[in-house]
């Protein structure tokens, strides 16, 4: 490889390194995501993302500066080693975001199949990347207000458990929740058999804010209610999942989970989960552009 081009590899390395998700990655993954990418240069003024297309690549900034625009209106000024339509290209959807390069600007830009084709090759830098995602929809919930951007109250909660929640009764109450119902079937079972029934009475505390986020609980009966900064409040019902963001974010947790009613619930280790996947890239790669999704959409409510 001829000098400047070796040069040059390992600024691109370097300026990789210092973007918050892939900080942690290994020389051998952040080589991987340079080789898959391309140095781009952008003029001043100059469209890199045009508003109402599909967002095909994310962009890391590597010198510039690029201004974001979301439904027409300013949303945020990118500088060197942050990332530009990274959650709407793993989401594959057009959005209402527009990107200019403010002065020249120069890019390291990654193809959406390029980086999903790394991340079910190395599950690391698939994780990594749902550390950030997840973080990003935790922060634009919080920004939603009122409910957090969830749906409306959650029902009653009366539903019968079933009466011992054995490995099959959990596998198919796992597969009745619609976010799971494609899941291969090996893969839910292997998540099924590493959860436990658990059971929590009314008004309980489930957790508080600022607790370790190390796993996640479907609720099989029953309603927890959620209470978070300024005034945030949602709930969480049957076949509904509670915890997720903030496990796999890896950040403690943003809210106060208390049980309405009394609770039956399966709990899950974030740990446990994620070891599951790591055997399964397909479902792992599908759940990251689900959340992308989810986490786009967000986003876009907060901006509009």
């Amino acid at each position: 490889m001829p000098a400047d081009d070796t040069g040059k590899t390992v600024e691109l390395l370097v300026a990789l390194k210092a973007v918050p998700p892939f900080a942690a990655l290994p020389a051998e993954d952040l080589a991987l995501l340079v080789e898959r990418a391309t140095p781009r240069d952008f003029a001043p003024g100059e469209v890199i993302i045009a508003r109402g297309s599909t967002v095909e690549a994310m962009h890391v900034v590597v010198e510039g500066t690029l201004v974001e625009e979301r439904a027409g209106r300013p949303w945020a000024v990118r500088e060197p080693y942050e990332i530009v339509g990274g959650v709407d290209a793993l989401a594959g959807s057009s959005t209402e975001l527009e990107v200019r390069a403010k002065g020249p600007a120069r890019t390291l830009e990654m193809k959406r199949e390029a980086l999903l084709e790394v991340c079910y090759d190395r599950f690391e830098v698939l994780n990594a990347i749902v550390t950030g995602v997840a973080g990003m929809a935790i922060a634009a919930r919080l920004r939603l207000g009122a409910a957090a951007g969830f749906g409306g109250p959650a029902a009653p909660g009366g539903e019968r458990p079933p009466a011992r929640l054995d490995l099959a009764e959990r596998v198919a109450f796992m597969r009745s929740m619609p976010v799971l119902h494609d899941v291969a079937m090996l893969t839910l079972a292997e998540v099924a058999a590493r959860s436990e029934r658990v059971a929590f009475a009314q008004r309980e505390t489930l957790w508080r804010t600022g607790d370790r986020a190390d796993h996640v609980l479907v609720v099989v009966s029953g309603v927890i209610d959620c209470a978070a900064g300024d005034g945030l409040g949602f709930a969480f019902g049957p076949r509904e999942a509670a915890g997720v963001l903030d496990a796999l974010a890896e950040v403690p947790r943003w809210y106060d989970a208390t049980a309405r009613t009394r609770v039956v619930a399966l709990r899950t280790r974030i740990a446990d989960v994620l070891d599951v996947l790591e055997d399964d890239p397909a479902t792992a790669v599908a759940g990251l552009t689900h959340l992308a999704r989810a986490t786009s959409n967000l986003v876009s409510a907060v901006a509009a």
